[in-house]
């Protein structure tokens, strides 16, 4: 019922920009449900039969004693129908896969925090390819490439702010794991924590301004002072 009414608020806004096309929609769609379920069950919209919804409306077409109109916005419903699920599908698949390879080494959120052009994703997965020889094949590349240049767009907002482990814990944790911080810390030498926050910035200046990169340093040298 909710798959319906979906539906129904698609193709009245789609009504809008055309018509005439909203209106194909609903009488090939009404037209499926109401007809073919006379006889049998419907048959799933979203997987294109063996023999093609072309050949099987010819064949049920008479049955259910469509004109060739109506025929025609059967197809053009199911046809339309299939293309949207398959490209559903597939692009699940990518975002499974970008998903598996991507996160082994840092966290996803990191990938969304600076907008990216095709040829820069396109270099960053060739060098991530590099790191680990194996994890990720040259299709594997390709279909992670793809995804993220039609990846529905994230915004990341900062909700911590003013504390500074708050600050810490939510910006520095959207790259990569606190423990790679802590593990510079068990060093016997004190980590440069303004280079290093420095340089963390400048990836991503929208993410951590100059003021809370300070507070991060200040931050980080007084656990650094606690345990000696």
């Amino acid at each position: 019922m909710k798959r319906f009414q979906y539906f129904t608020y698609a193709v009245v806004i789609a009504g809008f920009i055309n018509p005439s096309l909203a209106m194909s929609e609903v009488s090939g769609k009404q037209l499926f449900e109401s007809r073919c379920q006379k006889c049998h069950d419907l048959p799933n919209p979203d997987t294109t039969p063996a023999m093609g919804w072309e050949k099987r409306l010819k064949l049920m077409g008479k049955l259910a004693k469509l004109s060739p109109q109506e025929k025609a916005e059967v197809l053009d419903y199911l046809q339309g129908h299939t293309k949207k699920a398959a490209k559903t599908v597939t692009l699940a698949e990518e975002r499974r896969l970008f998903e598996q390879k991507c996160s082994l080494c840092h966290t996803l959120d990191r990938v969304y925090l600076t907008p990216l052009t095709d040829e820069t994703r396109q270099h960053i997965v060739k060098r991530m390819k590099g790191k680990i020889p194996g994890w990720i094949s040259d299709t594997e590349a390709s279909l992670i490439v793809d995804y993220l240049s039609k990846a529905p767009k994230v915004e990341r907002s900062k909700k911590s702010k003013g504390k500074a482990n708050d600050i810490f814990v939510e910006r520095c944790s959207a790259c990569h794991s606190l423990e790679r911080v802590y593990a510079k810390m068990k060093n016997d030498k004190v980590p440069a924590w303004t280079h290093i926050i420095q340089r963390m910035q400048k990836k991503a200046p929208q993410w951590l301004n100059s003021d809370e990169a300070r507070l991060v340093v200040e931050y980080l040298q007084s656990i650094q002072s606690k345990k000696k």
